[in-house]
């Protein structure tokens, strides 16, 4: 079965309306704490600090971010994790859920649990209304720096959105 992209927007647009966000940056750590997830930052072993983002557990209920990646990264890595949380805890307990080598946002290549969690990041940081609002406003690398996040993610969001 391939990933649920409707279901992952869905989950993003509802976590945008009821936390009542309607401008940018939007705060992943925020949300993740008010859902009562606590957010870790943690340095990582040698052999994967230059290959892992972070992971989520459940026991303690925490969000784990690699404290050496960059800002734009922990806030991705944040929003992501925090899918696994709202829409992939069987997944994310099971011993099918491992922590991924980091890849581009959109690769097709991960499983359809970390597509969909890729999805619900970029449409909580990026959401389509607040997108629309300052795209014809600033620039890609603008856009990336009033959304915290990378310019890769503000070009794959305009693509998806087909808005330049």
């Amino acid at each position: 079965m391939g990933a649920d992209w409707k279901k992952a927007k869905q989950k993003a647009a509802d976590v945008v309306k009821n936390y009542g966000l309607t401008k940018p940056p939007v705060d992943p750590e925020a949300i993740a704490e008010a859902m009562g997830v606590d957010v870790v930052y943690a340095h990582f072993s040698p052999g994967i600090k230059d290959k892992v983002s972070g992971f989520i557990q459940f026991d303690p209920l925490q969000i784990v971010v690699n404290k050496e990646i960059h800002p734009n990264r922990m806030t991705f890595t944040i929003a992501h994790e925090l899918a696994h949380f709202l829409m992939h805890k069987p997944y994310a307990e099971s011993n099918d859920y491992r922590v991924m080598p980091r890849q581009n946002e959109y690769s097709v290549r991960k499983p359809p649990e970390e597509q969909e969690a890729d999805c619900f990041a970029a449409e909580l940081l990026v959401p389509e209304k607040m997108l629309k609002a300052y795209k014809d406003f600033a620039s890609t690398r603008e856009l990336a720096r009033i959304f915290a996040v990378s310019e890769d993610v503000i070009l794959n969001r305009l693509k998806s959105l087909r808005v330049s």
